[in-house]
């Protein structure tokens, strides 16, 4: 009979529970204070390796400046005897000092729109002019306050240039009759849509009298080709009127535009075209700087014809009789 040494020994599968003695990790388990020690992510150490809980980022706390420290009335008086009107710009207690004073709107008005008006021979300076068109553009310079100020101005440096009526085109006079610099460029912000009727106003007062405003910015010849490039699109009639006869060109570009882009709008369209004409001399009146027959135009009136959209056999008859005028004139 075999003894106990020649029985093979069975392994039961499963879980062991072995004395302290037999398991090779006693001893070796971390102190109680240890295993509460933050992960290395989460908390730095410092330098003696005992662990550093990381301070919340705190924002810097501003320092205010001894000028920004002044009360309101006296800052006011520096920014009436200075002038300049980036100092609200340069920090926040600044412009919440200086933009609630309507007198102060008004008398910076005066002294920076002053040397700009009543220039004959156009004698004012660059810097001038700048400074002005910086007030214009300036978020406190609204048609409204701006018709308030002129009605105000006009009356005390000309009594009979005050408006009797509330027109628009006699602010228009008005404002022409001060002879404003011709080189004075309008503020930006008018250029920029949507166009507003207040905004439309405003740029047709300060564009009466201009006539080549690529010509004396060409970074403004830019943005106002931009603004009657946007105002075709929206079929505003005021401000592409306005922009032609302030010296922007015409173009066949334009025209369609015009035709295949904002959808043929009629007025739009008589406009460009005259301009066009117009903007050539005499002698080469036969040139037009519109190509009548451009493919594109006609390809565009006649898939409008075929779907019925009456502007399509419209602009066929102004091109044909257009086209007609061009050959009469050879």
């Amino acid at each position: 009979m075999a003894g106990l040494d020649d029985l093979t020994p069975l392994r039961i599968r499963g879980k062991r529970r072995g004395t302290p003695a037999e398991k090779w990790k006693t001893g070796r388990r971390r102190k109680p204070e240890l295993q509460k020690r933050p992960c290395s992510f989460e908390h730095g150490t410092n330098s003696a390796g005992t662990p550093s809980v990381r301070p919340r980022k705190q924002r810097p706390v501003q320092q205010v400046s001894p000028l920004e420290d002044l009360p309101a009335e006296i800052l006011q008086a520096i920014f009436d005897y200075a002038g300049n009107i980036d100092l609200p710009v340069v920090s926040r207690p600044l412009a919440a000092k200086l933009s609630n004073s309507q007198h102060l709107q008004t008398e910076l008005t005066n002294r920076l729109l002053a040397p700009v008006l009543n220039v004959a021979t156009d004698t004012s300076s660059a810097k001038d002019r700048r400074a002005a068109t910086r007030l214009l553009n300036s978020r406190f310079m609204t048609w409204q306050f701006f018709k308030s100020w002129l009605s105000r101005f006009s009356a005390a440096s000309a009594p009979n240039r005050a408006p009797e009526d509330t027109e628009e085109s006699s602010w228009a006079f008005v404002w022409s009759s001060l002879h404003p610099s011709r080189a004075l460029l309008p503020p930006k912000k008018l250029l920029l849509p949507p166009f507003s009727e207040d905004k439309v106003s405003f740029l047709s007062t300060l564009l009466n009298g201009t006539t080549e405003i690529a010509d004396l910015d060409p970074s403004y010849g830019e943005l106002a080709f931009d603004c009657l490039v946007a105002a075709i699109h929206a079929g505003n009639t005021d401000v592409v009127d306005l922009l032609l006869k302030a010296g922007l060109k015409s173009s066949t570009e334009l025209l369609r535009i015009a035709v295949a882009d904002a959808g043929c709008n009629q007025d739009i369209v008589q406009m460009l075209v005259s301009a066009g004409t117009a903007s050539r001399p005499r002698a080469t009146a036969s040139k037009s700087a519109i190509d009548l027959l451009d493919q594109d135009l006609w390809s565009w009136a006649e898939q409008a014809r075929q779907q019925g959209n009456v502007r399509g056999p419209w602009l066929i008859s102004y091109l044909q009789d257009l086209q007609r005028e061009h050959i009469a004139r050879r």
